[in-house]
């Protein structure tokens, strides 16, 4: 068989090999499969039922099935049937490494009530049964007032699995409280002490402890300070990784986003099925990185002839019919007419489908798939590369180190495909690409700096090696972060700036802050900290305080300006451009909040540009994602879009007659003493 390589290293299929089935090295030797896809051959279809499938697999490799019947809504029921692609796509040469531990920590707190009203966690649970291969090690943590380990350490094998089913209730057995730091400590302190271990903490994230009146506020802020300073930076220390995922909205995102971010791991907010899935999916990619093969906008992708098998991940819009995969040969797939030797999973917004030893060639998809779908591989040529941050820095570009290897070695450059070149993007979650460079070649490597980015939140970081005969790239999730954060103490008395960015300190920043045109004084509070000190101010009156730095990094000088940090945020009244000495009344903040002002409409509420783009972007990306759910499911109908229409047009209409009715008005007088 011809291989994609040239010079002596084989990459094609070996005669008489028999490929290693769903991520666990040749060496390895278990009487279960290394996963539930691929345990058997079958067909499965879960359209229109009210339960969830629940795959476990006996000692002899069989597969099982029990259902619990689901209380939740329609569109959760197969939500448990997806994540088995996940372990499809954990490859041979991370499972041969340092085993993963990992300590599920699940909130069972009174709080949960509310924020997880739909129980999400008992998915999640469902999900880890299914994520972790059997040379895995997992345990299930619960906490509220106290903390429980109803499910420890262990093998993830068929005894483990059966456990988990029986945990749901323990999850609705609510605790008035909500001790994340005790959670925390006792699940990363809990035996084994195992090198590689990954904490996922499930949480409406709220510091929370038994106490009343105002030592219970002093408790809650001292408990939350100690999670930050003390630790995190412990866990990462001794090389513990901690991935929070948010089930509400209603949550301290900044706690979460700083302990992920100290100890290496992702922060995400999920409250809805889907998001759920996304983030779970993140976190193993992260833990069991793997490769996969691009989807191309005509809905193509190329199998070379290195590739052992493909596990397509096929999402849809719900009452569509399943896409059908098409061979290279015009060999017809779908979810009613398959070979026997091929998986399909199939539900209601996605389906799973598992092709062993592929025909090499262009293969494409029949039927409208969404962006999340993808194409994971099993190959003996695959890609690495040097530990990929989870936190990204705004405005900071990021060192990349990739390279091919094959039966763990590194492909030497004289080994490698003919034309090989390699890509690195960075995507928002919607697919738009925020920043893109080539990896240049270095020795057996390629190297090169991904550019930074203004734009904060969750993105994906895609790295691809493209030639004429191969394609491999992996897709790992990241959290970009702002290099400086300012808070505002609760009292309104000062303001707090920490340096994220672990180059940044004092010694080579300088702040400078102003409140309505005044200067004020920053003082330096620690290494990485400043303080600032603000006057006291009407109450009834909201202030926009502006911080910008300078910092000094490699012979570079860098400027940040730090988003608005307003006093007394609920004020109705609000102040701009105006020296506090005078004593300026102002008048309402949509009108005077823009400095400078001097005719038209002013909504700058005291930001500047960028920063007025960052707040329009977050609120976009807010909006989309609680409205994505019901523009899938309504979008396809005409009437949808002449609603739609109807309402945009009367509210640019609106819009207009109002912006002509203060155009008449005379301007009032800006106010003085």
């Amino acid at each position: 068989m011809t291989t994609p390589m040239a010079g002596p290293v084989r990459t094609g299929r070996r005669a008489g090999r028999q490929a290693p089935r769903r991520g666990l090295p040749a060496s390895v030797s278990t009487p279960v499969a290394s996963r539930a896809v691929g345990a058997s051959r079958w067909s499965t279809d879960f359209r229109g039922s009210n339960d969830y499938p629940t795959i476990f697999l006996d000692e002899d490799g069989f597969t099982s099935f029990s259902a619990c019947v689901s209380t939740r809504k329609r569109e959760m029921r197969a939500l448990l049937l997806i994540v088995l692609l996940a372990t499809g796509f954990a490859p041979t040469w991370a499972l041969a490494q340092s085993a993963p531990d990992v300590r599920i920590v699940v909130d069972v707190s009174g709080s949960m009530k509310q924020n997880d009203p739909q129980n999400l966690r008992a998915n999640a649970l469902g999900f880890a049964a299914t994520l972790l291969p059997p040379s895995a090690r997992a345990s299930i943590w619960t906490f509220g007032t106290t903390v429980s380990n109803p499910l420890p350490s262990d093998a993830v094998a068929d005894a483990w699995r059966g456990r988990v089913a029986s945990l749901s209730p323990r999850l609705t057995d609510y605790q008035q409280f909500t001790d994340i730091e005790r959670a925390l400590r006792q699940a990363a302190d809990a035996a084994p002490d195992s090198a590689n271990r990954h904490l996922i903490l499930l949480t409406d994230g709220m510091v929370d402890l038994p106490a009343s009146g105002s030592d219970k506020a002093q408790r809650d802020r001292v408990s939350r300070q100690r999670i930050i300073d003390e630790l995190a930076p412990e866990l990462a220390g001794r090389g513990v990784v901690v991935h929070a995922i948010a089930l509400s909205n209603n949550v301290d995102l900044p706690l979460l986003e700083q302990v992920a971010q100290t100890t290496g791991g992702l922060a995400a907010v999920a409250d809805t099925p889907e998001e759920l899935l996304r983030a779970f999916l993140d976190v193993l990619d992260r833990i069991l990185p793997g490769d996969q093969i691009p989807i191309d906008g005509q809905q193509r992708f190329n199998v070379d002839d290195d590739i052992d098998e493909f596990n397509a991940l096929l999402f849809h819009a719900p009452g569509v019919d399943s896409p059908v995969l098409v061979g290279p040969d015009g060999q017809r797939y779908s979810r009613g007419d398959h070979p026997g030797s091929v998986e399909w999973q199939s539900s209601d917004r996605y389906d799973l489908v598992t092709v062993p030893d592929p025909a090499a060639g262009e293969w494409h998809i029949e039927g409208d798939i969404g962006g999340d779908s993808r194409i994971g591989i099993h190959a003996d040529t695959v890609l690495r590369s040097a530990p990929l941050p989870a936190t990204l820095y705004r405005g900071f570009s990021t060192p990349l180190d990739v390279w091919l290897a094959s039966d763990g070695k590194t492909l030497e450059a004289d080994s490698r495909p003919d034309g090989l070149t390699v890509r690195a993007e960075l995507k928002d979650l919607d697919g738009a690409v925020l920043a893109a460079t080539p990896l240049e070649p270095s020795d057996d490597h390629f190297r090169g700096d991904l550019p930074g980015v203004d734009q904060l939140g969750n993105a994906r970081l895609t790295i691809t090696a493209r030639s004429d005969r191969m394609i491999r790239q992996q897709v790992q999730t990241v959290n970009v972060v702002a290099a400086l954060s300012a808070v505002l103490s609760e009292d309104g008395s000062r303001i707090v700036v920490h340096a994220n960015h672990p180059d940044l300190d004092v010694n080579n920043t300088q702040l400078s802050a102003s409140l309505t045109g005044r200067s004020l004084d920053v003082r330096q509070t620690g290494e990485r900290e400043w303080t600032i000190a603000v006057p006291r101010t009407d109450p009834g009156q909201s202030l926009p305080v502006t911080i910008a730095a300078d910092a000094r990094i490699d012979g570079r000088t860098l400027h940040f300006e730090l988003p608005v940090v307003r006093l007394n945020p609920e004020a109705s009244v609000g102040l701009s451009g105006a020296d506090l000495e005078r004593g300026v009344i102002s008048d309402t903040r949509q009108q005077d909040d823009g400095q400078g002002s001097d005719g038209g409409d002013d909504f700058t509420d005291g930001l500047t540009a960028s920063q007025m783009v960052d707040i329009a972007v977050d609120k976009a990306r807010q909006g989309w994602r609680l409205a994505k759910p019901y523009v899938e499911t309504y979008g396809q109908r005409p009437v949808t879009w002449i609603v739609i229409a109807i309402i945009l047009l009367s509210w640019i209409l609106l819009r207009w007659r109002r912006a002509a009715n203060r155009r008449r008005l005379a301007r009032r007088e800006e106010p003085s003493i």
